[in-house]
């Protein structure tokens, strides 16, 4: 296999996965925002539950998330008597556990059959012989990050039926419902893993991890208004408007007017396109950042692309076909 065919199907194949889980995610976070926490919040209350008495370092290894994250999450949930700390033999260390509202919140955020959510919505497209082999992928790629603690909390999230009320459902469906949720959360695992790699090598570039996605975007699809930048990046419109305020002070994009109201349009100027195709060269030509997917060979990758762009298309995501097209033209003009 030559390396720009290499390259192009590991971009594929992140971009694929990463929108696959913004997609699940976003969708979920919607449903569970209606309860009063949001996602990330309820998936510290399931690791919890899970965990009995488990440390705040432990909770991050499991939810890929940072130590400081992990306690501002653990204070908000306090403050809404969701969580309480409780006093151990050893008086310097605490135990973690759920109030009854904290379980109460968990039983009303478990999805049922007739509730919009991606897993559920996938459940008749999918391969279950595809669907096995992208989990034994994503399982050797979560054993490569040294992720060990995710498989037990999978195996208990499927055991206690956190995330779906299975009863209304046959037991085929039950069986390949539970591959999906091991899938998701492995999904989610990799990429997470990936962004935070990434948010480390993005420093000498003076740029933050969503500034970067959002740069990528814009030079895709030039004219893209900032409402529409918002759906392609699954970002709150707020979050954008930030986001875009600070590319065009730093001269990566410029803007046009547009007839619609308080509406610009976005265009990657020379200076951004020229930072994305040096960031491209020095951190993912060498695939210093996808590292731990440099094992698969080209009929995996073809495999895995295959089911990633069915499952994307399924949930609407159409766009990231033309995305990923679109942005390696830029990387096979500048770089190859």
């Amino acid at each position: 296999m030559d390396f720009r065919n290499k390259l192009f199907d590991i971009h594929e194949f992140y971009n694929l996965s990463r929108y696959l889980f913004l997609n699940i995610e976003w969708s979920y976070n919607d449903f569970v925002e209606k309860t009063g926490v949001t996602l990330p919040q309820l998936r510290v209350l399931w690791i919890i539950k899970i965990f009995q008495g488990i440390s705040l370092g432990e909770i991050a290894k499991i939810g890929c998330w940072s130590p400081p994250t992990v306690t501002r999450m653990l204070k908000l949930l306090m403050e809404k008597d969701l969580v309480i700390k409780e006093e151990t033999v050893n008086k310097k260390l605490y135990a973690l556990n759920l109030t009854e509202e904290g379980h109460n919140i968990i039983k009303i955020n478990q999805m049922k059959k007739q509730d919009k959510f991606a897993l559920i919505e996938i459940l008749s497209i999918v391969d279950e012989d595809d669907l096995n082999f992208t989990i034994d992928i994503f399982k050797s790629v979560t054993i490569q990050s040294n992720n060990m603690f995710l498989f037990e909390y999978i195996e208990k999230v499927n055991e206690s039926g956190l995330e779906i009320d299975f009863m209304d459902f046959n037991s085929k469906s039950n069986r390949i419902l539970k591959k999906l949720i091991c899938f998701y959360n492995l999904l989610r695992g990799f990429i997470l893993t990936i962004v935070n790699n990434h948010r480390n090598l993005l420093l000498p570039f003076k740029l933050t991890y969503p500034q970067f996605r959002a740069l990528w975007i814009i030079d895709a699809f030039p004219g893209i208004t900032s409402l529409k930048l918002s759906e392609v990046a699954y970002l709150a419109p707020s979050t954008v408007n930030i986001i875009v305020k600070n590319l065009y002070e730093k001269n990566l994009i410029y803007k046009e007017k547009s007839l619609l109201k308080n509406s610009l349009f976005l265009y990657i100027s020379d200076s951004g396109e020229e930072l994305l195709v040096k960031e491209f060269d020095i951190n993912q030509k060498s695939l210093l950042i996808y590292k731990d997917i440099e094992f698969l060979s080209v009929n995996e990758l073809s495999r895995l692309n295959r089911f990633m762009l069915k499952l994307n298309l399924a949930l609407e995501n159409d766009f990231v076909k033309e995305y990923i097209q679109k942005t390696f033209e830029v990387i096979e003009k500048r770089l190859l």
